[in-house]
């Protein structure tokens, strides 16, 4: 028997002491880790640089705010997402993603721009909160909003200018939003700062270009002639309430011998029914425009006092823009009034500015037309003036020649006769100096 030992069979494979294979396992699971990790952050990478191509595609202000809030839900893996343009300071859209129609009719009316969100116009700087409604900014929400505990919001910078701000909640990571979330975010951010800046000066200039074109169109229009003279108010007022996509419109008409009271000529829209009304002018948006000689931008009209009568009786009315006329009628002033409802984008100086020359180009064209219109009827007087002294001429000689017929006849005429043909002569006499200094006076 031979005491020579087996040789060990690969069967048997390796064998490491207990704590080494304790630590040989845990470095495998942190390498896995690691990797997992790096693949997540390129795939987050790769969602952002999608997120950027895709928001850069198009330029429709619209549109964009759409793709952007889409964008950074997915990018971040929140439930709700929603961004607010600011223009002006002021918040002129908000749009949100992740609450259903019906839950949004129960809601009412979108944010002002208050509470948290307020705080992000008032100061632009990337805001992390694990539960919102602790931030000292916070107002609640409205009734039947959603609940939204973790929150992360930064805003849209470009060129040191604030275009809106980024919003999402509800995170689906355990814990809340991280500082990975927010680095992603504030780069989503900056490239939707840029497209919003574009879009936003585009959307300008395709204004610009929509006055314009109005304004010629109904200048080209007043002067044709086509308009009567009382439709000519009318017609400003129905180009200015489409092209500014107002909710109602009036023009205002104060009297200078009553100046406490203004007529409505023309009105249209939600302020229809004010046509053939009278309203109090003291402390009133007509007189501010009238005062200042320029436009008058009012953001809220629920919070300002001129603009009381107007909201008792468009209880709905929200922005107002009003600027004073030029063509209007002799010892009378006007003013053109807007109004825009709560949800829709305040009246901004830019449209206050493109208002202001729209009604000066158009109050031109019309005082031309007016004056157009007026020598044509000084002209057509004096053709008929010079027709009646044609006239007179002729009827006075032919006059003439009849009494000197008469004269000549009642000189071989019976006395009788004789004296009532000089009678007539006499009276023929007396007509033609009448009609001469009527018609040619010394």
């Amino acid at each position: 028997m031979s005491d020579r030992s087996e040789p060990t069979t690969p069967s048997e494979g390796l064998a490491f002491p207990t704590v080494a294979r304790l630590e040989l396992d845990d470095l495998l699971d942190q390498l896995i880790a690691r990797a997992t990790e790096v693949k997540l952050t390129q795939g987050r990478l790769r969602g952002l640089l999608d997120a950027v191509h895709h928001i850069t595609a198009g330029l429709d202000l619209d549109d964009l705010v759409a793709r952007i809030v889409e964008n950074a839900r997915s990018l971040v893996r929140s439930r709700y997402a929603a961004l607010g343009v600011v223009r002006d300071g002021r918040l002129i859209r908000f749009v949100h993603v992740g609450m259903d129609a019906d839950t949004v009719a129960r809601i009412g009316e979108l944010p002002e721009g208050k509470g948290v969100l307020g705080e992000l116009i008032e100061h632009p700087r990337p805001l992390r909160l694990a539960d919102l409604s602790t931030h000292p900014s916070a107002v609640g929400f409205p009734d039947r909003h959603p609940p939204m505990r973790s929150f992360l919001g930064v805003p849209l910078l470009a060129g040191g200018t604030v275009y809106g701000n980024l919003y999402v909640t509800e995170s689906e990571h355990e814990g809340g939003f991280g500082a990975d979330d927010e680095q992603l975010l504030k780069a989503l951010a900056g490239a939707a700062g840029i497209a919003i800046e574009n879009a936003l000066l585009l959307d300008t200039t395709r204004r610009r270009a929509r006055w314009q074109a109005a304004s010629a169109r109904l200048a080209s229009s007043l002067l044709s002639g086509e308009l009567a003279p009382e439709a000519e108010i009318q017609q400003l007022l129905d180009t200015a309430l489409d092209v500014a996509r107002a909710r109602g419109a009036a023009v205002t008409e104060v009297a200078d011998d009553d100046p406490a009271t203004a007529g409505v000529p023309v009105a249209a829209g939600l302020l229809a029914d004010w046509a053939g009304r009278r309203v109090e002018v003291p402390g009133s948006v007509t007189q501010a425009a009238l005062a200042e000689g320029g436009p008058v931008l009012i953001t809220d009209a629920t919070t300002d006092p001129r603009t009381t009568g107007v909201v008792e009786r468009v209880p709905e009315v929200r922005s107002l823009l009003a600027v004073p006329l030029s063509a209007s009628a002799p010892g009378t002033r006007s003013v053109l009034v807007l109004i825009r409802t709560a949800g829709e984008e305040v009246f901004g100086p830019v449209e206050a500015e493109m208002l202001l020359g729209f009604a000066a180009h158009a109050t031109t064209a019309i005082e031309i037309a007016r004056g157009r219109r007026d020598r044509d009827a000084v002209r057509v007087l004096e053709d008929r003036e010079h027709l009646v002294l044609a006239l007179s001429e002729q009827v006075l000689t032919r006059v003439q020649r009849v009494g000197l017929a008469l004269t000549s006849a009642a000189s071989g005429a019976e006395p009788g006769l004789r004296d009532q043909l000089l009678a007539q002569v006499a009276d023929l006499d007396d007509v033609t100096r009448a009609v001469r200094d009527t018609v040619f006076p010394r």
